[in-house]
Formats: C-alpha cells, structure tokens, sequence
C-alpha cells in the first residue's frame, strides 16, 4: 500500500509539473513575460514555480487586478453549477438505470435506453440557448440570467450564492433563497444531461451483467422480490463500479459549464477564461490552466480515496501493489 500511495503522489506531482511548464509556455505568448526567458527557456521558470507556491498569481494584462483575488470570485460558481449538475444527475441516472435493466424486455426499459442514447448526442451549447429562448417565451421564472437579481444583496462569505444567502438577515430572505434556486435551476438542468445519461448506461449495464450472475438467479428462485435483489445485490455491486467513473463524469460537466456559463451569464472560471482569450490576457490564461487542472486532479484524489474505502476489489489491488 506504502508503494500505491507515493505512486499516486508522484502521479499527481508529475501531472502539476506539466501543467506548470504549459502554463509558463502560454504566460511567455505576452511579448512582455518573454523577459523572463532570457537567456534560455527555464531562467524564469523557477522563479514562476516559486511565485505560484507563495500564492503570488500575478496581476492581470487588462486593469492590474490581482489574479488571485479574481480566482476567488469565478471559482466558487463554476463549482456551484458542477456540483448541482451531478447531485442531479446521481438522483435521476442511477434510478432509471435500475429501471432499464429491470424492465429491459418491457417498454419502459427501452424507452429510457433511446433516451439516454438521444441524450448524449444532444450538444449541449445548442441546448442551452434553445432551452433559455424557450423558457424566455413562455414566462416561466427559471429563465433568468446571472446567479440571482442584482437588486437583492448577498454578501460574499464562501462565494457560493446558494450557500451565502443562508446567512444574509434580510427580511426577505425566503424570496432571496427563492431567487437564488430559479436563477440556479436552468443551467443545472442543462449541464445535468450528460451525466445523467452516461450514469444511465452505467448502471444499466452493470445491472444486466449482475442479474445474469447465479447468486442473483438463486435469490429470485428463493422468491425474494425486486426491491430486496436490487438493495442487497444490484446496488452494492454497482454504486463501486460506478465511482472512478465520477471524475471524468466531473471533468466532462466542468468543460461543458465552461461553454454555457455566458450563455446563462453566469460569471464563472469558464466565462473570465474566454474574455481573457478574447482579450489576450496571457497572465490570466495561464493561470486558470492551473487552477482548472489542480481541481479535475482533486476530483480524481476524491474518487479514488471513495472507491479505495467502498469497493473491496481496489483496496486488495493498493495492498497488493
């Protein structure tokens, strides 16, 4: 296990040091930064490592706002969106997984395999927008734009909105944690396709595998029900399987949130990010490829820290290693 452990560590180390040498790549695109090069490619580079380790992310091209300050802001969310989309899609995909396995001769078996198919192949840059128009035109609440009306304020304490208006003592804060979910709730239904239909497929398949396993078929001819067979085998044998798949499930939602975010004008990571391409602000670009990085990698760390603890199968493999 001791082995396992310091190959993870040289794992993510290594993938950190890439990610420092593109960033400090792209940060040398500014004629200005291009100094720093002098006389060859790694003069500056130590210095850059030193400053990103002190938390010193410089300032950026347009303005001199320190980058770290602004990191602080558009972090929490893009986070917010990420995190709600695959709650939501945990809720909703591992159910009509179980259902599409268990009922995969009748009807309502098929009808959600073509529903999970026609879900992937949906681009979700063209939903979001048509998803808004449409909402837009039949007045419903949810078609707002931004993270809640700007006439309520909510002081930043965690840069989360839905959990800083906890704590705001306003008279009204019941319609301010009102106006907070309905600004919340369209882009999370947007960013919550793909999961939800990947975690689906998962599920569906890893349960027609197990219903075809003899242990499964001794139970039904013991004449337990459903219910006991997917609590006692189904689940337990599935909910494991399913865990280092969040990850890249995670990975997938952020890029897509990184896409969406100006359409909702939600002002996150992905929507600073693209104004600082549009702008060529190398400082911010570079660091946002850091910071987008070092979260997939953490969201890796945390699968694979749940699956180690949950499946016994990948604690024997770290032990065995």
């Amino acid at each position: 296990m001791l082995f396992s452990f310091f190959r993870h560590c040289i794992l993510v180390i290594s993938t950190l040091f890439i990610l420092s040498l593109i960033s400090y790549s792209i940060l040398l695109k500014d004629p200005l930064n291009q100094v720093l090069a002098t006389p060859h490619f790694f003069s500056g580079y130590f210095f850059y490592l030193q400053n990103l380790l002190q938390g010193d992310f410089g300032i950026t091209y347009h303005g001199g706002e320190s980058l770290k300050e602004l990191i602080f802001a558009v972090l929490p969310p893009t986070l917010e969106l990420c995190v709600s989309a695959m709650l939501l899609a945990l809720i909703f995909g591992i159910p009509l997984g179980l259902l599409s396995a268990l009922y995969a001769d009748h009807l309502c078996g098929k009808a959600i395999r073509s529903f999970y198919i026609t879900g992937i192949a949906i681009p979700v840059f063209w939903l979001a927008p048509i998803l808004l128009y449409f909402s837009a035109i039949q007045n419903w609440e949810i078609s707002a734009i931004g993270q809640y009306n700007l006439l309520y304020e909510i002081k930043p304490i965690t840069g989360f909105p839905i959990i800083d208006v906890w704590f705001t003592d306003q008279p009204y804060r019941i319609k301010m944690i009102q106006n907070v979910l309905q600004h919340l709730v369209l882009p999370t239904l947007v960013l919550a396709i793909l999961p939800t239909m990947d975690i689906i497929r998962i599920v569906q398949q890893r349960a027609d595998f197990l219903f075809t396993q003899s242990y499964v078929k001794i139970a039904e001819t013991r004449g337990w029900s459903k219910r006991k067979i997917l609590q006692i085998y189904i689940l337990r044998n599935t909910i494991p399987i399913m865990i280092p798949q969040m990850s890249r499930l995670f990975t997938l939602v952020m890029a897509q949130c990184m896409l969406i975010e100006s359409t909702f004008g939600w002002f996150g990571i992905g929507h600073w990010l693209i104004d600082a391409v549009r702008q060529q602000d190398y400082n911010s670009i570079s660091i946002g490829i850091i910071v987008v990085g070092f979260c997939i990698i953490a969201v890796n760390l945390f699968t694979e820290f749940l699956s180690f603890i949950l499946d016994p199968f990948n604690k024997k493999n770290w032990y065995a290693r």
